[in-house]
Order: C-alpha cells, then structure tokens, then sequence
C-alpha cells in the first residue's frame, strides 16, 4: 500500500466518522483506486449508496456524498479533486441542492459552488438573455436555447479551493435548518471534525504561502528565519486568485 493509498483509507474513515454522526446506520465509505500513474482515487459509500436522513421519524432526505482525490507532484500528500455532496427527496426525484467542488473545472465556473434546484420568474426571466459578457458559450447564446432555463444551471461561488465549506457544514445546516433526526452528540462530533478540517487547511495556506506566514509572525514578535534552500516567491500563490 503506497503513501497516497494510507492517506485515502484514513480520509474515507474519518468520512463515515462525520456522516454516522448525525446517520449511524450511514454506509461505510470506501476507496477506489482507479490508477496508479498517475495515482488517483475515488472515495464514496459502500456501492454508492445515498444516506438517507429523516425528519420527525420519517424517511424524507437522500444524501450523496462522493470524491474523487489524486497525489500531489509538489508534495506527498493526498489532494482532493473534485467533491459532490447533494440533497434530493428520498427514493429519487429532482436534486434539490448541490455543493460541488472541483480543482481544476473544465468550464470558466467557480471551483466551488452551490447549485440551487428551484423556480422562480424573476431568475427565469434575467436568465432567457443572451450573456455576453461572460466568458462561457452556454451562457453568451442562453437566450436562444430550447429549454428553460433553470435557477440550477447557476453556479454561486461558495468559498474557492481552500476556503469552501466542508461536509461538516453542509451536515450541520441538514440539522440547524431542516432538523434532521440525529443522535444527541451530533453537533459536537461535527464541530470537532470541522475544527480538524479547518486545521489541515490552514496548513495548506501557510505551506503555499510561507513568506506571508513568516511576516504575520514576526508581526507578532516571533523570531522567523527561512531554510536555506528558500527562494522568494514573485507571486502570490496560485489558488489566491482562482474563481
């Protein structure tokens, strides 16, 4: 089992920890490595099953959580790709929200961003012009397509690469806004594993901009000195700037 493999199989199981808090009858997520060169892997639950949240006792929510995670060429360290966690009634129908992530999107749309599945005429109706100013075709020529547009095909951005809600916000708004059945410890276990979530990013931040977390040290009276292999960095780093 390679490096990458541990850190997947250690991610997957800290997954099914967060979602059995609020569902622990949830299905266990598992990894799927679908190669090996370059390395890439897919984690969801158990044959992609959805898990299904009630309300009051009734079986009412289908979550769909999937990712997929490849190796970093900079660093050994797992990353995430893409993620998808979304919400539909229970058995199947129309999605009615979905938070997608992906590192890389093929289309000029936000990295991360939510998907609203609803209707309304105010939005039908801004959405029947051509957008010219963007910079996607399917929204330059929207006012000629064959179907109606919908509040769904909107990609609101929710927070770029690093600083996008977790699975644990996502679990915690299931709770605070539709009160979903979950075990009285459900709350605290997500905040805990939101705090580590958190934690991991703010490591990435810093490792991708040393330079900046040296100047709010030394900012704070800390005694910071670089290795001796450090090199300036002209720019900011990448995902700064990434929609």
């Amino acid at each position: 089992m390679t490096g990458a493999d541990e850190q997947t199989f250690r991610f997957a199981e800290g997954l099914t920890r967060t979602v059995r808090a609020i569902c622990p009858a949830a299905p266990e997520f598992q990894v799927d490595v679908a190669g090996e060169d370059p390395w890439k892997a897919a984690v969801h639950p158990q044959e992609k099953a959805p898990v299904v949240l009630s309300i009051g006792g009734k079986k009412l929510l289908d979550l769909v959580v999937s990712y997929t995670c490849s190796i970093s060429t900079q660093h050994p360290y797992m990353i995430i790709e893409g993620s998808m966690f979304g919400l539909r009634p229970h058995g199947g129908g129309e999605w009615l929200a979905r938070l997608d992530y992906r590192r890389r999107p093929l289309a000029n749309v936000p990295c991360s961003h939510l998907h609203i599945h609803a209707h309304r005429d105010a939005w039908t109706f801004m959405m029947s012009r051509d957008g010219h100013g963007s910079g996607r075709k399917t929204v330059k020529k929207r006012g000629g397509a064959e179907k109606t547009p919908q509040i769904s095909d909107i990609h609101f951005p929710v927070g770029g690469p690093r600083l996008r809600p977790a699975l644990e916000d996502f679990l915690t708004m299931l709770i605070e806004e539709l009160g979903v059945d979950h075990p009285p410890q459900a709350r605290q276990e997500l905040d805990r594993a939101r705090a580590r979530w958190r934690m991991e990013q703010t490591k990435a931040i810093v490792r991708s901009s040393g330079d900046l977390a040296a100047e709010v040290l030394r900012e704070m009276g800390w005694t910071v000195s670089p290795p001796a292999s450090y090199q300036p960095k002209r720019h900011p780093a990448e995902w700064l700037e990434r929609y």
